[in-house]
């Protein structure tokens, strides 16, 4: 068996480790937050946005699935709403939007899908 060594820190490196570990973290923080709807339509360009859009779409088509498994309805409607929907949805999408541009993006286009697909 080949030599096993372990790192181990006496007190004072570790706790001067977590010292170092916080402050790098604040230096470098950001603050998270959701994306408005105007974010989405004013500081993306259409590739950010379909990729955005898509990203969402996807996450709560899995998430539709996970819950009804094995029915795969309600997985394919959101697929089909966003994917299928062509121009014509992807200008609803951008005047729902527009309304509401103070509003979370991915909150919105919830309330779009469940309209058609349900919960």
């Amino acid at each position: 068996m080949l030599g096993r060594t372990s790192l181990t820190l006496s007190k004072s490196s570790l706790f001067a480790a977590i010292i170092l570990a916080i402050m790098f973290n604040g230096l470098y923080k950001k603050e998270a937050y959701a994306l408005t709807a105007d974010d989405v339509l004013n500081k993306m360009n259409t590739d950010q946005q379909a990729g955005y859009f898509s990203g969402f779409v996807d996450g709560l088509a899995q998430a539709r699935w996970i819950k009804d498994k094995p029915d795969q309805a309600g997985m394919n409607c959101i697929y089909n709403w966003y994917y299928k929907g062509g121009k014509p949805q992807q200008r609803r999408i951008q005047t729902w939007l527009g309304k509401h541009l103070n509003r979370q993006a991915n909150g919105l286009l919830y309330v779009l899908i469940k309209r058609d697909c349900g919960e």
